[in-house]
């Protein structure tokens, strides 16, 4: 009888585990599923399929908060700059990094790299310019009495452009401790300006948070509006080998609320007449608003042609992207994403 009990024990035993071996199928039908797994080693596109992924290596860990912005310099060093401490690092191009200065504001929201090697950095919420020397050593070289520094980009001339925010202002500085009344290169009427580029001819490129518009000007200050996005902001702008500029628009603003909108219509695509002033706050009238559907987008991309056309050549209603960069030995852009990067 013993046996017998432990000869049926067993048998449920054997039964049991062989239902507990049975193999369990599901179906992953939409890139938000597979988002919830961790990915490791792989890819996963806008559609949610799975490739392999470029393998990636660690350089260098600041221990901070946020990164904010960065630029690479002539003998390839990368200068990162920092929240909440205001604190900029040095990454040589072996990969060692250090702490490169500790400036007295939260956040470095911009970096460039003058045409003389110095970096000149751009914080927030006190919106001041540092020029810091290749010593580490930094002084403030530009102080407009504007809330936030969101962007630099160093021209032609040498001069230093700046985009400023709440009040939607860029400047044109030529010299250390230059007056904000006479460096005034226009008022947008924007709320903030958000990204800034240059162009090899010597343009510069303005994106705006509030109506996502693209604002060129010429090397003689003359501005004409490229691009009137669906989307509310321009957060990053890069410049093709081409001549094409690459804007990444943003459905929800990166920047802090703003407590007023500005409202800009028109139905023409033509430039108003060249303005007697520069700093003229009237905003050259826009090109209509795009003719793409981006209600549902969350992050685009538009290529604006040499010729003044443009069209989206990438968005997504999931993926939330923080910056580009063009493919200097073919066309297209590299796009950097906020959602497990």
């Amino acid at each position: 009888m013993k046996n017998f009990i432990c000869f049926v024990f067993i048998g449920l035993s054997c039964v049991l585990n062989l239902k507990a071996s049975e193999p369990e199928i599901w179906s992953i039908n939409t890139r938000a599923e597979v988002l919830k797994g961790d990915a490791k080693g792989v890819s996963i596109t806008n559609t949610g399929a799975i490739t392999l992924a470029p393998k990636l290596t660690e350089v260098f860990k600041t221990e901070q908060s946020y990164v904010w912005s960065s630029a690479i310099d002539a003998s390839g060093n990368v200068y990162l700059g920092t929240g909440s401490d205001g604190r900029i690092f040095r990454v040589d191009a072996s990969g060692n990094g250090k702490l490169f200065a500790d400036l007295a504001e939260l956040n470095v929201s911009a970096l460039a790299i003058g045409k003389d090697g110095a970096l000149y950095a751009g914080t927030s919420p006190d919106g001041k310019v540092y020029r810091v020397e290749q010593s580490g050593n930094a002084v403030v070289f530009f102080e407009p009495k504007e809330k936030y520094i969101w962007s630099l980009a160093v021209l032609s001339d040498g001069g230093l452009a700046v985009g400023t925010g709440e009040n939607g202002k860029i400047y044109r500085v030529n010299s250390a401790n230059a007056k904000p009344e006479t460096s005034l290169l226009f008022d947008t009427s924007e709320t903030h300006i958000i990204s800034l580029t240059t162009d090899k001819l010597g343009n510069l490129y303005a994106g705006t948070d509030g109506n996502g518009l693209v604002l060129r000007f010429a090397p003689d200050g003359k501005p004409f509006a490229l691009l009137d996005s669906n989307l509310r902001e321009i957060h990053d702008l890069t410049a093709g080998g081409d001549g094409s500029i690459y804007a990444l628009a943003l459905g929800d603003s990166a920047s802090p609320s703003k407590t007023t909108t500005s409202t800009v219509t028109t139905t023409t695509t033509e430039a108003l007449p060249p303005p007697t002033d520069s700093t003229n706050s009237l905003l050259p009238e826009p090109p209509p608003k795009s003719r793409y559907d981006l209600s549902a987008a969350k992050s685009a991309v538009y290529r604006i042609l040499p010729d003044g056309g443009s069209d989206v050549i990438w968005n997504s209603p999931t993926v939330t992207a923080f910056s580009i960069q063009a493919n200097q030995t073919g066309n297209g852009v590299f796009v950097g994403t906020s959602d497990k990067g």
